[in-house]
């Protein structure tokens, strides 16, 4: 108890000492914070103002929404404030009531998920018996056992953490105080503690998975035999509550299921339930819940609001009326779960694998040069491409509203034009980035500076966003109303001019004009670069040497053919669309399975990311039970 209390004060090392990332966390961190509590006070006043509130699945969620609130502001504000703070400490005192309140919030909202998906369970597998069983008392009851599992699981866990000596270094690698880091400080025995902290947090929230995954299990099992239509309608109510689950259990698991241990990346891993989930939980059970929708338009859809929208939106093409129905792959009935399942498996892999590769380039010093900076903004072009086509996708598979407003099919175009053109050109300075690599490899490292691969990346961002404002200013030309069918799942450009009221002409040339300009020139960037790469190697007298230099273009060769015949295939090729179905398959081939593959290729046929995956992995996770 003496040697306790000699360390009064905790240093946080937070998440960089780099001052610049520093002040573009506090920027972005700032932005996150105020947009979880719009959103989530959005979902609270929404659900408290219309008869949802009589709904249990509702009932749940706003409670979900207020964990979050309380959950993240007893991480960000102090995370922002210690961003602008040369040397950021917390007491002893205040460590400790920042460990119980993170826990208890964290397993209140761990039990309101498990409550919820209950809920849905019922709704599902016994409908006839869900008003009886979901009444208003057993709700209220849930609601109290899920505050008392979270204050047993945080007050035992400050129970073993308040009794350990704290007498020697007073350092926390991690921007809030956590049982782990907190642990490795302590001047005794851990062993113990820690496993008896496994079995309160990783075994305790493993168990809860696999009951949800259980519970879901069953949920599907039922509905298999549910006509198409019930299916579609338990698939929607299920399928946004299923996504928060994921997004929160899996980082959480990462971090508690292991031996008392503490990485670099637990920080980053607890960005997504400290600050991410809480983010976009309003988004997930916004955009994906046709209930939570009407309930917004209800309650915040006044009749001024609307008049002055109306005309904003009149002014020139009456727009504002217009609404575009994304037909997708309605046609085939039959094979819409299966879509889903597959589209959403692919999604999956796409968000791990990008924002996969983004970590490791960024924790792993040795692929701090230009080649693997340019792959990290491939990786996070891919996840911005996906993340704005596929969640929509993926809801117009479980939902008969197909329907999207006028807005957010051009905001959709927009940005999905900037991601593709931005991909183009960045694939072009990957290429030139080989060719001084093998070509001039003295004068690798000055030509290839820091700042010119700045600036390359920025110059292919600005041509990104100067075509895709000049594309949707051409798009925007056109006139639109009434209800509009797009035979296709993803706001495309022919298929959004094809129903349009006015004379496309101009527009169609103008893409035309964009898409073979940023074709050839990108196209003759690398293959000119692979023509003198070629001619560089087969001079090259060792074997191994050109091995070597084959391999490391032989990844980015295949994400090239991949992703350029596609884009040759539906902008550039006459007659091309002559066949819808032709255009949805590219489009799914170039939205949706291209970004899923770009990680796979870098990763499978890279060495270079091959070995320092397999460093991270033995280094971090199988090395560290020798070391102990």
């Amino acid at each position: 108890m003496e040697n306790r209390n000699n360390v009064t004060v905790f240093i946080l090392l937070g998440l960089s000492q780099n001052k610049d990332i520093e002040i573009l966390c506090f920027v972005l961190f700032l932005l996150c914070y105020v947009a979880i509590w719009m959103g989530n006070l959005l979902i609270m006043i929404s659900i408290t103002c219309s008869p949802l509130i009589d709904q249990p699945m509702y009932f749940f969620l706003n409670y979900l929404s207020l964990t979050d609130l309380c959950y993240t502001s007893t991480v960000i504000p102090k995370l922002m404030a210690d961003l602008l703070e040369k040397r950021k400490t917390i007491s002893y005192k205040n460590c400790m009531t920042q460990l119980f309140t993170l826990h208890f919030l964290g397993g209140l909202e761990i039990f309101i998920l498990t409550g919820m998906a209950y809920d849905r369970y019922v709704a599902i597998c016994k409908p006839l018996h869900y008003a009886v069983i979901m009444n208003k008392q057993k709700c209220n009851t849930i609601i109290i056992a899920c505050c008392t599992g979270g204050f047993i699981h945080s007050a035992s866990l400050c129970l073993l953490t308040t009794f350990l000596p704290f007498c020697g270094p007073n350092e926390i690698d991690h921007y809030f105080c956590d049982v782990y880091p907190l642990l490795k400080l302590a001047c005794t025995d851990t062993y113990t503690i820690g496993l008896l902290v496994i079995v309160n947090s990783g075994l305790i929230d493993l168990v809860i998975f696999v009951i949800l995954v259980v519970s879901y299990f069953l949920i599907f099992y039922t509905i298999r035999a549910y006509p198409a239509e019930s299916r579609t309608k338990a698939l929607s109510t299920c399928s946004s509550h299923l996504t928060v689950v994921v997004l929160f259990f899996a980082p959480v698991l990462f971090i508690y299921i292991r031996p008392a241990t503490t990485f670099p990346e637990d920080k980053v891993f607890a960005l997504f339930y400290t600050i991410i989930a809480p983010l976009f939980n309003p988004l997930i059970y916004t955009l994906r819940n046709m209930e939570m929708k009407n309930a917004l338009r209800k309650v915040w859809c006044q009749k001024p609001f609307l008049i002055g929208r109306q005309i904003n939106w009149n002014h020139e093409n009456q727009s504002g009326e217009v609404t575009f129905i994304l037909l997708g792959f309605s046609e085939y009935p039959d094979v819409q779960v299966p879509l889903f399942l597959g589209f959403l498996t692919i999604y999956t892999v796409t968000v791990l694998g990008n924002l996969g590769m983004v970590m490791v380039i960024k924790i792993s010093p040795q692929l701090h040069i230009p080649m693997y900076y340019f792959l990290s903004h491939l990786s996070f072009l891919d996840f911005c491409y996906s993340s704005v086509v596929t969640p929509k996708l993926l809801e117009n598979l479980v939902v008969e509203d197909r329907t999207i407003s006028f807005t957010g099919c051009i905001m959709q175009f927009s940005l999905a034009c900037i991601s593709v053109v931005t991909e183009t050109f960045l694939l072009a300075v990957m290429a030139y980035d080989r060719f001084v690599a093998v070509c001039n490899p003295l004068l690798y490292t000055v030509i290839m500076s820091q700042k010119f691969c700045s600036l390359l990346v920025g110059a292919s961002y600005s041509w990104g966003i100067a075509c895709s404002l000049t594309l949707t200013y051409f798009l925007l030309k056109l006139s639109f109303r009434g209800n509009n069918i797009i035979n296709n799942f993803v706001c495309e450009h022919a298929a959004v001019v094809a129903v349009s009221c006015s004379d496309p002409y101009i527009s169609q040339k103008i893409i035309f004009v964009f898409a073979t300009f940023s074709e050839i020139s990108s196209l003759m960037i690398i293959l000119t670069s692979y023509v003198f790469i070629f001619i560089t190697v087969m001079k090259t007298p060792s074997t191994r040497g050109r091995y070597k230099a084959f391999s490391t273009c032989a990844s980015h060769l295949t994400a090239i053919s991949i992703f350029h015949g596609t884009i040759l295939f539906l902008y550039c090729v006459p007659n091309s669309k002559s066949s819808w179905l032709m255009v949805k398959v590219a489009s799914v081939f170039y939205t949706v399975v291209i970004p899923m593959l770009n990680p796979l290729i870098y990763s499978l046929r890279n060495k270079d990311v091959k070995e320092t995956v397999r460093k991270l992995i033995h280094t971090k996770l199988f090395c560290v039970k020798m070391g102990s």
